[in-house]
């Protein structure tokens, strides 16, 4: 009798939502955000929305609008827009993310607490750090003629994997964060003028930007603690990710040797005597050799020799030690160490430990 109320009820169900149908939103209604910066104000904090605009039926492409509104909250400063587009918000398609300089140095884990509860907000967007305007980055006309939001996530997801640049996502930030003891970091994209596009009457098309990722913000909690430079950012990107793109160069004996990265990745190892190792497999092609003007460079070599790996081998060891000696100074176990030695140490380990960490980095080097 039990199941047979049980199919009753369903069909029930079933029938009103078939006669009845679901409250939905026409596409034409809604303003589809593909990109948003959040700059911090003196009252509260500016939202810059990136909208893409429907085409129109005689046009090859669709276009995009900057939206922008201030408010005391990130969700009067969001409604504002709605408003302003005339449509309701929909970010579910909204795959970057840019905090301003005062956000990531004061608000960073609030604002993104907000956005993820309410916003509907993918939590694998591409998130970003600046230490300017998100609204600069935001509106900023790119070299190629692609949206900002759409240019850094073809560089940063589409383009593959460098050394000079980061990824994060969301979601990787907010677990980093919710992981005791563990750093935290962004890469941090500023605007670089270039040379603006040509029309095709010839006339320059006003200033155009590309943009520049090798800084990295370094975070310990929810609290910016510093940024790191290329070198460092490089260093991070070794250990933290699998490299599939890019460059890395050596100088000697005058000869600058270019190798293009096939492949990095790394392995950690813990030791009971706080020591950590790093393993980093790296396979390269030897790209070119050059010299610098008025130098006379010494080229008998022309494949990478003893001495050349030894100083490939030593470019990634610096960087990687730059990068955690910097943040271990800082008080950031940026690499995450912390969980490592107490996954070796069990209940046996005392938080005193973990000022004695010291840091082993090799390479095994492949030239293909």
């Amino acid at each position: 009798m039990r199941r047979c109320y049980k199919w009753l009820a369903f069909a029930v169900c079933f029938a009103a939502f078939i006669l009845l149908g679901t409250e939905t939103v026409p596409l034409t209604d809604r303003a589809v955000v593909v990109g948003i910066g959040i700059d911090k104000t003196e009252t509260g904090y500016l939202v810059s929305a990136q909208i893409v605009l429907p085409a129109e039926a005689d046009a090859k492409e669709s276009g995009y609008i900057i939206a922008k509104a201030e408010d005391v909250s990130l969700s009067g400063a969001l409604n504002a827009i709605s408003r302003e587009a005339g449509k309701i918000i929909s970010m579910s398609h909204c795959n970057v993310v840019i905090l301003g300089n005062e956000v990531i140095q004061h608000d960073a884990v609030n604002v993104l607490d907000y956005i993820l509860r309410n916003a509907y907000l993918s939590e694998n967007a591409l998130l970003l750090a600046t230490g300017g305007k998100a609204a600069d980055i935001l509106s900023a006309k790119t070299v190629y003629g692609d949206s900002s939001s759409l240019f850094i996530q073809n560089t940063l997801m589409k383009f593959g994997y460098y050394p000079v640049r980061g990824k994060r996502n969301i979601k990787e930030f907010v677990v980093s964060y919710c992981t005791e003891k563990s750093g935290n970091w962004l890469p941090s994209v500023s605007l670089i003028q270039t040379d603006a596009p040509v029309s095709g009457d010839g006339s320059a098309d006003g200033a155009a930007y590309v943009f520049d990722y090798s800084e990295t913000a370094i975070f310990s909690g929810s609290n910016y603690i510093m940024k790191l430079d290329e070198k460092g950012t490089r260093g991070i990107n070794y250990v933290e990710s699998v490299l599939e793109e890019g460059s890395l160069t050596v100088t000697l004996g005058g000869a600058v040797y270019n190798f293009f990265i096939v492949r990095s990745s790394c392995k950690k190892t813990f030791g009971r005597d706080m020591s950590a190792r790093f393993d980093i497999k790296c396979e390269l092609i030897l790209k070119e050799i050059c010299s610098p003007s008025g130098v006379k460079a010494d080229v008998s070599v022309t494949e990478p020799g003893e001495a050349v790996n030894l100083a490939v081998s030593q470019e990634i060891v610096s960087a990687v030690n730059y990068a955690f000696e910097s943040c271990y100074a800082a008080g950031v176990d940026v690499f995450n160490l912390y969980d490592g030695f107490y996954g070796i140490y069990g209940a046996e380990w005392k938080e005193e430990y973990f000022r004695d960490v010291a840091v082993e980095v090799r390479t095994k080097l492949k030239f293909a």
